[in-house]
């Protein structure tokens, strides 16, 4: 990171001639959902995680009426949860997206979050 500051002010880049484009449309939606996930889980909001961001079946098999319960207990002593999006891939009505999840205290684990499009929302049906 030390070498990227240093270089920025004299106009060097590194890679491509290219820079990343914005995010839009369907990727912009899902990178949407799962920014919901984080604030959500750092906030502590397991209603909302359960109630409005997993699917029917998500939620069921994470305890159904129990689910934000559950979610609670797990994350008791998570700090500072963090959910760093590394690649989306979008077929059709489904998504599989690649994130590398921190908490304070934790090893950076790589997981892929599973989405599904319930109308005009995407929502978490699964964690592979």
């Amino acid at each position: 990171m030390a070498v990227v500051a240093l270089l920025a002010p004299t106009g060097c880049s590194i890679g491509a001639d290219k820079e990343p484009q914005p995010v839009a449309g369907v990727p912009k939606e899902i990178a949407a959902t799962v920014n919901r996930l984080e604030r959500a889980i750092a906030q502590r909001d397991f209603g909302e995680v359960c109630d409005r961001l997993f699917t029917p079946a998500a939620r069921k098999r994470a305890g159904d009426a129990e689910c934000a319960k559950r979610l609670r207990t797990a994350a008791q002593g998570v700090r500072r949860p963090a959910i760093e999006i590394r690649g989306i891939d979008v077929t059709g009505d489904r998504a599989a997206v690649k994130v590398a999840t921190t908490a304070e205290g934790q090893a950076r684990l790589i997981d892929t979050l599973r989405l599904r499009r319930d109308g005009d929302r995407w929502l978490i049906d699964a964690l592979r």
